[in-house]
């Protein structure tokens, strides 16, 4: 017997583009930062030494992809990419590279390279090619979009949604080129002419568009030009408005960027032009700008802290995927960062020497130039522990942890999903506002929280927000639920494996006994784990003990199949095998319907290893409409060598399913669940090296969801996954679908006015209808007729017997003389 509480970890996401792809950065001398720890972890496995220019990208999940410095591509495995070298950006030009996804192409990436020599072209990356490593398009290497752009250039989305806008400056001009479809299209930019900021005539800076999209910055090294900011109309193109901003003393800026929720600027302002050179002396300064807060807010910016004397040069700002900013300190083994860039003034928090680098490797004045539209919404986040407090005398640090409870973070403008981890712990994101966390339980009555909710108010409150929860029974209520899995599809003749879960959602501990019905006429009893009760000899049954809360039973066995060619009872595709499991405990059940689960399983002559299933069939119940669904989804290795990491993503379609009932239960490896754009789930595999041996390399997870109540007789659902192998371009199941669809005979009205009562039940049955009785036919599950019964007369009301049935599942039909209904009847 396997007892096991639910491995399922917490999820923080919320944009509809993934935060994760500015995950690595490589950056200065072979220097590298790695942001899936915090504070991040230093790198010096890069191939990159770059003075400024560099650029890097991830994917989804934070997993490296390539990088460059706008003349070379490296790939993930720090190679040159066969087509990357000889690009034509320039390493000491401030954005010399930019990478970003082409818009629902998940392998496709524009890289976009400048040089002063060359102008600004693009190429276009398949990570796919390469066996998986990425190479360049073969005819988009270096595609010239505008000779004239020297150093400045900076990407942001369309108000659409469905391209950029690709952003340069040539004084006076600002021109946007639009990007779709993985073409940028070099004619016809859009051209904004402002006179004013014509003095910006030293090439030399940097051009940020905040991440909200609305805003954009451009700076200079000239003394005497400041710093100008304008609008940006996403829907257009158009620039406006500029306004010119400076320092208090130091006006050569260098580096800028916008906090997460767009209010601050950032500015590296500099006392001397000190050029690339390290040991240069220069006195330097980061400036907060808070915008439009008073009539002089462009001249009078908080100093947040800086340095002097030798290699005190210029560097790059860049906003993290953590929601901090960071500071290339030239020639240093040091990067600064400002920990919370949305409190105004000194609480922004600026420390110099941060982030330390390794040993043979320091920064120099660029910073991966990324796409922080990704990073709006990452700068405030609410943690804590959930307690249940078994013995009811207060929770403390010896109470049981509870994992696995559902979150709810919502405000007017946002919403937001967690999952609290094995060990009972939550962290959530979220953007600022007034926002309202909720604990939403799989059965809200069986239990009280303390607090019910929580609300916040960011960042009026400080980030990190702590708030633990301590949750009690609400009075007894015991509640055991049973599944059954099938770890492989049936295949005649082949031995076929399974397991029995039986898990306690009430708040007691219980104890029972679990049993499996199978059908002994096409399959051979091969092993059981732990040994069950084979009696009678188409049964299997266990017992089990001080079942805690929260807590699941896993019972294994394995059947051989008939083969098509037995003589007696051949097993053939298509057919259908019924498994029923059915769980019963000591003491009055609070959800009966759930204690038992009957299990169709389609035989198949050759599968697909990695597929999707829904347990309950290919059909169910009008009556059913509204209840859970379980959803088993299978992967396997079928490679040539261990997948380190695996990703099973499902896409809920929300019009047929409720998204806040998604209960993860468990799976074959280690796992935790997120959950991101509002219904993308993801069960992410880390380290876990599946091997691509036959006899180990598969595994599966199993989740159960709520259909909308809405769906009706004809509808279907339907579904499908995609599984990451590590870096491979993800496999797609078969879509799963099932239609709501009446057990009734086809052609057959249907008599709703039927009652069936109680149910489940034990020694009898009520049958009552607006309309005359005719007859009642009580079937097994394998569809055998065990009894009928037909009534003579009028009758609307009858008592039918079951006292020659043992406890299971069966099936009840019930004619009149208006039509029939057909129900699932529980026998205890």
């Amino acid at each position: 017997m396997r007892r096991l509480i639910l491995l399922t970890f917490l999820f923080t996401g919320f944009s509809i583009f993934a935060q994760n792809e500015g995950n690595v950065w490589y950056f200065g001398e072979n220097a590298g930062l790695d942001f899936s720890t915090s504070p991040p972890t230093a790198l010096d496995n890069g191939q990159l030494n770059s003075m400024e220019g560099c650029s890097s990208i991830s994917d989804d999940i934070g997993n490296l992809l390539f990088y460059t410095d706008g003349t070379t591509l490296w790939n993930r495995n720090h190679n040159a990419m066969p087509n990357g070298v000889g690009l034509s950006g320039n390493s000491s030009s401030a954005q010399s590279s930019t990478i970003v996804n082409v818009i629902n192409s998940p392998n496709l990436f524009y890289v976009i390279t400048v040089g002063s020599a060359s102008g600004m072209r693009y190429s276009l990356v398949d990570v796919n090619l390469d066996n998986g490593l990425g190479d360049i398009v073969p005819g988009r290497k270096d595609i010239l979009i505008d000779m004239n752009t020297h150093e400045k250039v900076n990407f942001t989305l369309n108000r659409n949604g469905d391209g950029y806008w690709l952003v340069t400056f040539d004084e006076p001009n600002y021109k946007a080129y639009r990007a779709s479809g993985g073409v940028i299209f070099n004619g016809n930019p859009v051209i904004s002419n402002i006179a004013a900021t014509s003095i910006l005539s030293d090439s030399r800076g940097m051009l940020k568009f905040s991440p909200d999209g609305s805003k954009l910055i451009n700076t200079s090294i000239n003394p005497a030009n400041g710093a100008f900011l304008t609008t940006f109309d996403t829907l257009n193109g158009v620039v406006s408005n500029p306004v010119q901003l400076f320092g208090l003393g130091f006006n050569r800026f260098y580096g800028a960027e916008f906090s997460p929720n767009s209010r601050f600027i950032y500015l590296n302002g500099n006392s001397q032009d000190s050029g690339n050179s390290c040991g240069n002396n220069n006195q330097r300064e980061i400036y907060q700008f808070d915008i439009g807060s008073s009539s002089n807010w462009n001249t009078q910016p908080i100093a947040l802290g800086g340095s002097s004397g030798a290699n005190s040069g210029r560097g790059a700002l860049q906003l993290a995927n953590d929601g901090k900013i960071y500071f290339a300190r030239t020639c240093q083994s040091w990067i600064g960062v400002i920990n919370n860039p949305t409190i105004l003034g000194t609480g922004a928090n600026y420390i110099d020497n941060a982030i330390p680098l390794l040993s043979g490797t320091r920064s120099r004045e660029g910073l991966p130039n990324s796409y922080v539209v990704n990073y709006q919404q990452t700068y405030n986040s609410i943690s804590g522990n959930v307690l249940y407090d078994l013995d009811a005398n207060g929770c403390s640090v010896n109470d049981v942890l509870l994992p696995n409870l559902f979150f709810s973070f919502n405000s007017a403008s946002f919403s937001s999903y967690g999952i609290s981890n094995l060990n009972g712990y939550y962290n959530i994101l979220s953007p600022n506002g007034l926002l309202t966390l909720t604990p939403l339980p799989e059965n809200p009555s069986y239990w009280n929280f303390s607090p019910a909710n929580v609300t916040v108010d960011f960042p009026t409150q400080a980030s990190p927000f702590t708030q633990d929860f301590c949750v009690t029974a609400n009075g007894t209520v015991e509640d055991l639920e049973v599944f059954v899995l099938p770890i492989e599809q049936a295949r005649p003749g082949f031995d076929t494996d399974y397991k029995v879960v039986v898990k306690n959602k009430g708040n007691v501990t219980s104890s029972g006994s679990v049993t499996l019905d199978f059908e002994e006429d096409f399959m051979t009893l091969l092993s059981t784990n732990p040994n069950a009760g084979n009696t009678p000899s188409n049964q299997l049954s266990w017992s089990f003990s001080n079942l805690q809360p929260f807590q699941m039973e896993e019972y294994e066995f394995t059947m051989t199949l008939n083969t098509p060619t037995a003589t007696v009872n051949p097993l053939n595709g298509g057919d259908m095998l019924t498994f029923t499991g059915t769980v019963i405990g000591t003491g009055t059940d609070a959800m009966p319907a759930d204690n038992v689960m009957v299990f169709d399983q389609t035989v198949v002559n050759s599968y697909d290893p990695n597929d999707k299933t829904c347990l309950e069939g290919e059909t169910i119940d009008p009556a059913d409409v509204g209840e859970y669904v379980h959803y088993m989804i299978r992967f396997e290795n079928t490679g040539t060598a261990s997948a380190v990491n695996i990703v099973v993503k499902d896409e809920i379609d929300l019009t047929q399913f409720d998204i806040t009932t998604l209960i993860p239960l468990g799976g074959s490896h280690d796992y935790y669940t997120r959950i991101r754009e509002g219904n993308v789930v993801e069960f992410i595999h880390e380290d876990i090296n599946l091997d691509f041996n036959d006899a180990t390399n598969d595994g599966y997870v199993l989740f159960k969801i709520k259909t909308l109540n809405t769906l009706v007789a004809g509808d279907t659902f339907d579904n499908t996954a995609e599984i990451f192998f590590d870096f491979n371009f993800p496999i797609i199941t078969n879509t799963e679908t099932v239609t709501v669809m009446s057990t009734a005979s086809v052609g057959e009205p249907t008599d709703s006015s039927i009652k069936v009562y109680p149910n489940p039940a034990k020694s009898f049955i009520n049958l009552s209808a607006s309309n005359s009785l005719e007859s009642v036919t009580i079937m097994d599950i394998n569809g055998r007729t065990l009894s009928q019964t037909n009534f003579t007369g009028n009758t609307t009301e009858q008592r039918i017997s079951l006292e020659n049935l043992s406890s299971g599942v069966y099936f009840v039909t019930i004619q009149s003389d208006l039509g029939q209904k057909v129900e699932k009847l529980i026998v205890e």
